[in-house]
């Protein structure tokens, strides 16, 4: 098995500048012997927290560990089932069942907690149980299986033992927004994010994302439970198409234990912790030193993401108006511990690894690890987690996690 080792720092009791204040008050001689071993002592220290703070491999290694166990859709390995686009479609049952939604194929797989193929559910079309564009899958508390269509705006319930079709729900738009993603079940039903597509007659207004409470029914609730900016697009003038800017910030939202609703511009780590009932619970932030964006990295985004795109289109993106900066984090997932597991964006476009840190409701660095950049993590449930990455192939990656 691939082993990962997460490093957590190991925080003093007394801080360096607690012990910079200590009295000394003894005879000279001792004092003066007493203050220098202080000083050596402060410098030490000094030295250990900052090499704590700024690299992964002087960290005590102490925090959790991420052990590859196994890979759903590996074709090397014999897999008959290959995925497209999965990404932000896993969620797993209480009992472990993994379940893996693909849009290509408008279906969801289901496999057993170690990787045996169970069933597909769902095809594409119209009618009941099927779907036009899967945006969410997610498993209720009864492990009740949710699929929702975004094209469709409908949200599809699926019996916890046979998978059967239970019920399906109409999810009404709002003056807000279309409902865009499932993130969870609430105590007053569900809690989808919405927005609006950017389109060349909303481009220069301030667009939003919110995650709204619906209703069993499917009728919003007012207030919104969170509100964000949206996704950073500009106009193309000469084609008219949205085209989101290369290293743009956008919204995260995640729903965590307890129901509480985490939030994060990927401008800065200050991730918002809001209640169940809407009230501001804390805030989860963490310092990152800006990474500047070159021309250089912003001609690669290009070349990687547009490579089959006209020689005008690209050109009007390497034109456009670019941040001076890279993001702060790329994602973040919560685990059921309600701590975040957020992807920090690499130094460079060209690193094939990026680092994750462990925080806490406290903001406190309780480890790091680093993956490659190409895996994101999605679920993080009792001693396993759950990644897709892409590359020659997309495919789901099974870890054990040990503290």
């Amino acid at each position: 098995m691939r082993r990962i080792r997460c490093q957590a720092r190991q925080d003093n009791t007394e801080s360096p500048r607690d012990a910079m204040q200590t009295p000394c008050n003894s005879s000279r001689t001792l004092a003066l012997a007493a203050c220098l071993l202080m000083l050596a002592a402060t410098s030490l220290l000094s030295a250990g927290a900052a090499r704590a703070q700024g690299e992964v491999g002087g960290l005590a290694a102490s925090g959790p560990a991420l052990s590859e166990l196994f890979r759903l859709g590996d074709e090397s390995r014999g897999d008959s089932i290959l995925f497209g686009s999965i990404e932000g479609l896993i969620a797993v049952g209480r009992s472990g069942r993994i379940f893996v939604g693909e849009r290509q194929n408008s279906r969801v797989y289901s496999f057993t907690a170690d990787g045996r193929y169970i069933q597909a559910i769902g095809r594409h079309g119209d009618g009941p149980g099927e779907f036009q564009s899967i945006m969410s899958v997610r498993v209720g508390p009864g492990d009740t299986l949710y699929v929702f269509d975004s094209w469709r705006e409908r949200l599809s319930a699926f019996e916890p033992d046979d998978l059967d079709l239970a019920y399906s729900v109409a999810v009404s738009r709002n003056s807000l927004g279309a409902p865009f993603e499932l993130l969870g079940l609430g105590e007053s039903g569900f809690l989808l994010t919405y927005r609006w597509l950017a389109t060349p007659a909303n481009i220069m207004q301030e667009r939003r994302a919110y995650a709204l409470r619906v209703d069993w029914t499917g009728a919003v609730l007012p207030p919104p439970a969170h509100e964000l900016p949206d996704v950073q697009f500009f106009l193309d003038p000469e084609s008219k198409f949205t085209v989101e800017v290369p290293f743009g910030r956008r919204p995260i939202y995640r729903l965590g234990p307890g129901g509480n609703l985490y939030a994060g511009w990927t401008e800065s780590v200050d991730i918002a912790v809001t209640a169940p009932d809407g009230s501001p619970n804390s805030t989860i932030s963490y310092a990152i030193d800006p990474i500047p964006l070159t021309r250089e990295e912003i001609e690669l985004f290009v070349e990687r993401n547009l490579g089959r795109s006209s020689d005008g289109h690209r050109k009007r993106v390497l034109g456009a108006d670019a941040p001076a900066t890279k993001p702060a984090f790329e994602t973040f997932v919560v685990d059921d511990r309600a701590r975040i597991w957020l992807k920090t964006t690499p130094p460079s476009i060209a690193d094939t690894s990026a680092v994750w840190l462990v925080l806490d409701a406290e903001s406190r660095l309780h480890g790091k690890a680093e993956l490659p950049a190409s895996t994101n993590l999605h679920v993080i449930q009792g001693d396993r987690a759950y990644a897709v990455t892409k590359g020659a192939e997309t495919a789901v990656i099974v870890y054990q996690l040990s503290e």
